[in-house]
């Protein structure tokens, strides 16, 4: 029995008052948390105040180096897009010249091989006469 006895005087005898006993526990422990959180909560406060002042401060000077990025940016991409075209202009007009050249040796050839085809038939031509 004195184990009985014990936990009736732990806890009380009825489960009401176990549950009052929690509810003003937990009470009092919540205040003394707020209690001891207001300064930091006011620390935060004013943590937070000055970081919006400081990101306000350097808000222009980051809008300006972003803009000037941006226009660099553009500049190099014009300057690589035309030396790219030029690049591109040149490799056209060389392979234009190569298949023109490519071209112009078939067409001799050609004409090589029609004039002695013809010179071959002629003589045979003559023959016939």
């Amino acid at each position: 029995m004195a184990l009985g006895d014990f936990f009736k005087k732990l806890f009380g005898s009825s489960p009401k008052e176990v549950a009052d006993k929690a509810e003003n526990f937990a009470e009092e422990t919540f205040e003394k948390a707020k209690v001891a959180a207001a300064p930091l909560v006011d620390k935060v406060e004013d943590f937070v105040d000055s970081a919006k002042e400081k990101v306000s401060e350097h808000i222009p000077a980051a809008k300006e180096a972003i803009e000037n990025a941006v226009e660099t940016v553009k500049e190099k991409a014009s300057e690589y897009a035309e030396k790219a075209e030029n690049f591109a202009h040149d490799a056209v007009e060389t392979v234009k010249e190569k298949v023109n050249s490519f071209s112009g040796d078939a067409s001799e050839d050609a004409e090589e091989i029609r004039t002695k085809a013809e010179d071959a038939v002629k003589p045979a031509d003559e023959n016939a006469d």
